[in-house]
């Protein structure tokens, strides 16, 4: 699921967006020459109905773009717990749209005061308590505003046969991963350079696979890992049809072996263990040997984690 999400406005720049746009139709609604009471009466009830119009508009979107938790994928959604607090989106959600609400409720109230005593100071109140709902959910606005952005960086996900590429850090993985697909995945002789899920593909006859360059993983306890590991295990567990799993023999081999004995007892999908030669190949390997920058080579291992 890709997301299209709309623009977030802080409170005050609402309040100052629409109290703007409210005030040019209240003067264009006046017209030029003389202002008769009539005039400035409907001057008023225009200015009430376009600030709420965008107010509503705005806080609206945000319940109606904004996906359901319940709407996403698992692999979304944990995805998402790993970030925020779900308890916390739905009620920054819910309290968007009370402000709505209130103003909107507060809009008819006002409308209808205008319209029976005839008096446009009765706008003013409107204005002042609009803006007063519009600050009391700043807090919700700036909240939702750092969801989107997260929402944004979400990997999209395509339902097709994948292999999910794990490992320590800077074991290889990114570069097998642009060998193989031709992806402009970042690549760079430091740990951690995948700090989110990277995907490619490869279309083999007419089958499309999907390629997931996952953060390395550390051999640790899982309540001692870091969110950039977490991301690799809720690849690994919930979008893997066969995985990857490269050694580095730069790195201690103990430690990958643990971490491939973990994954391989965790999963109900088949996990095969290359090495990297790194330009090693006169040292000793646990695995097969192949050559991530070697395009041959990659296709070579691709093949054999489908059985193609």
């Amino acid at each position: 699921m890709s997301f299209r999400l709309p623009h977030i406005p802080r409170a005050e720049d609402l309040v100052d967006k629409s109290f703007r746009a409210g005030a040019k139709e209240a003067k264009k609604s006046r017209g030029r020459g003389k202002k008769v009471a009539a005039k400035v009466l409907t001057g008023e009830i225009r200015r009430v109905e376009m600030i709420t119009g965008i107010i509503e508009g705005d806080l609206r979107a945000v319940a109606k773009h904004f996906p359901s938790y319940e709407d996403l994928s698992d692999f979304q959604k944990s995805l998402l717990d790993l970030r925020i607090k779900k308890d916390r989106y739905k009620k920054s959600i819910a309290t968007l749209q009370w402000c709505a609400d209130r103003v909107h409720h507060l809009k008819n109230k006002t409308l209808r005061k205008l319209k029976t005593t005839l008096e446009p100071d009765q706008s003013k109140v409107f204005l002042a308590r609009a803006a007063s709902f519009v600050k009391r959910v700043d807090k919700d606005l700036a909240y939702m505003i750092e969801v989107k952005g997260i929402l944004l960086d979400f990997p999209v996900v395509e339902e097709t046969p994948t292999l999910v590429v794990a490992g320590l850090p800077n074991a290889g993985k990114s570069t097998f991963t642009r060998t193989l697909t031709g992806s402009k995945v970042k690549v760079a002789p430091y740990p951690f350079t995948t700090v989110n899920i990277l995907i490619g593909y490869r279309k083999v006859e007419h089958m499309r696979y999907q390629i997931i360059d996952s953060p390395g993983i550390l051999d640790r306890p899982p309540a001692e890992r870091n969110t950039v590991e977490k991301q690799a295990i809720l690849a690994l567990a919930h979008l893997a049809d066969s995985v990857l799993f490269i050694f580095d023999r730069t790195q201690p081999v103990d430690s990958q072996e643990n971490l491939l004995a973990e994954i391989k007892g965790d999963l109900g999908v088949p996990v095969h263990a290359y090495t990297n030669d790194k330009g090693l190949k006169g040292e000793d390997c646990p695995h097969p040997v192949f050559n991530a920058i070697d395009k041959e080579d990659c296709v070579r291992v691709f093949n054999e984690c489908f059985g193609l």
